[in-house]
This record gives structure tokens, sequence and C-alpha cells, in this order.
């Protein structure tokens, strides 16, 4: 076999023009999806600012037929930090020498936060080897009794958080605000059925901390049960009424900042589910 082809592949940033390719590369990476699911994303993708200095959506391998490997960066920027999704790496069987070529260049910058929000297992100990470190270790299944506070679905202009809301609601996500102990919080759900138990229920997405969804959550029961959702889901083991299955849905980094469990706004999360 010869290992001429391979000599001539290279890594270079995604271009608008790649996106019809990739999503056909993505469909056969990812079985379970479909090529109109990635174009789909990559349409939200596109309503979002460019971050400069950053690739506006990645790195492919290109082998001169085609894209033959792919990693998705998806950055925003939280005031001065920027944040850095790495998503969807996947290399052509024949290709896969050049796997970590692909991670090398998509976590280059120091001042960058880089995260890893779905793993897959086989993918951890290379994330480790090139300086990632997990920061969420299972999620929890929250059921919270109703309470006081004043939930509203007005995004205040003054709102720190306000333009982050405003993104997401268009995305198609839920964006309220709550009102306690005279704080205005922001979050961000996207509604999920679970499979076992076969439960619907709301999915935290964005939040300024956990401590602040708990402080918040019997507001939230209390708008969200009439709506037939009946708990949430957020990372980490939250104590109270909730149920914390460990190991589920482990989450890596590498940067300046450890992110904020509860905060997985701008990423494949949002943008590709």
């Amino acid at each position: 076999m010869t290992m001429e082809p391979q000599a001539r592949v290279r890594c270079r940033q995604i271009t608008d023009q790649d996106l019809d390719g990739l999503a056909d590369l993505l469909a056969r990476g990812f079985p379970r999806t479909h090529r109109d699911t990635w174009l789909q994303g990559f349409a939200r993708w596109k309503r979002m600012p460019v971050i400069e200095g950053m690739p506006r959506y990645g790195y492919v391998l290109d082998a001169g037929l085609g894209p033959v490997g792919v990693i998705l960066l998806i950055s925003s920027q939280r005031g001065g930090q920027v944040i850095a999704n790495l998503s969807s790496w996947y290399v052509d069987p024949a290709w896969r020498t050049h796997s970590t070529l692909l991670v090398s260049m998509a976590t280059k910058l120091k001042r960058v936060t880089y995260l890893n929000a779905s793993p897959a297992p086989h993918t951890w100990k290379t994330l480790q080897a090139q300086g990632f470190t997990p920061y969420n270790f299972g999620r929890s299944l929250v059921f919270a009794l109703p309470g006081r506070g004043k939930v509203s679905d007005q995004i205040p202009g003054n709102l720190p958080e306000a333009q982050l809301l405003r993104d997401h609601r268009a995305f198609g996500m839920t964006a309220l605000t709550v009102e306690k102990d005279g704080i205005l919080s922001p979050f961000v759900f996207k509604p999920r059925r679970l499979d076992r138990p076969p439960l619907p229920v709301m999915d935290v997405m964005f939040c300024r901390g956990p401590e602040d969804f708990r402080r918040c959550a019997p507001a939230l029961a209390r708008h969200f049960l009439p709506r037939g959702r009946l708990g949430f889901l957020i990372d980490g083991d939250q104590p109270g009424l909730s149920h914390y299955v460990e190991g589920k849905e482990p989450r890596y980094f590498k940067g300046p900042v450890r992110p904020i469990l509860g905060d997985l706004a701008y990423t494949e999360k949002v943008i590709f589910e």
C-alpha cells in the first residue's frame, strides 16, 4: 500500500465552501446523525459573530479530493475571555494517523479556554495527553418544589447576559430571567425527553452557576410544571431533590479559565441538537 496520498494531506481552516462536503463527512462519521442536521446547525452557526483571531468554523484535513477529517471549533466571547468548544472530531480510517494534528492546530492559543462538551470515550486519553482536564463528572436530574420568585421572558437591555439570551432564543432555546432576593438571574433551557425514566424535562444550557440555579429552582419549577416539564437536567452533583448519575456526559477543558457547571452556551449542545 502506498503512503503517497497521505503525504499530500494538509490541515487548514474550514471555509463556507467546505460546509456541504463536511455535512457528508460528518454524517458518515456519526452514523446516528443526518446530513440535514449538520446543515441546519451550520445555518444557526452563521448567525453567530466571528471572533477576532479565531477560525470561523475549525479545521479540516484536505487530501485534494474532498475533506477526510474535521474538528469543529465553536467560539464565543465572554467579556474578555474567549471560549472555544471543540466538537465533532472525526477522521476517515485511512487518514487516522493525522487525527492529533487537528487537535494540535485547534488548541494552539494559550489565551483561549477550550472545552469538549461531549468527548467520545476512545478520545479521553488523547485529550488528556493534549493537556485537557475533566471538569464535569456527571449530571443531576433535579426535582424542585414550586416556590417564590418572578420568572419572566423579558430580557432587560442592561443585563450582562442580554445578548447571550437573545442569541439562544433565536436558536430556538427557552431564555428566561428570574428575579429573587433582589437578584436578576439569566437562564437558557432546551426541552428534552428522558428515555429512562421517560420524563419531559428542561436541560440547563446556561446559568451563572449551580448555586444560582439552586436558588432559582423553586421559581423555575413553578413556571415549568404547568407546562408539562417535571424537572431539570444540569451538570454536576446537585444536593437536594436530585438524582445524580456519575460518569454521565463528562466534559473536558484546557486553558486559563475553568468552565462553569451549567454553562453550555454557544456549544454543540445548542448549535447541533
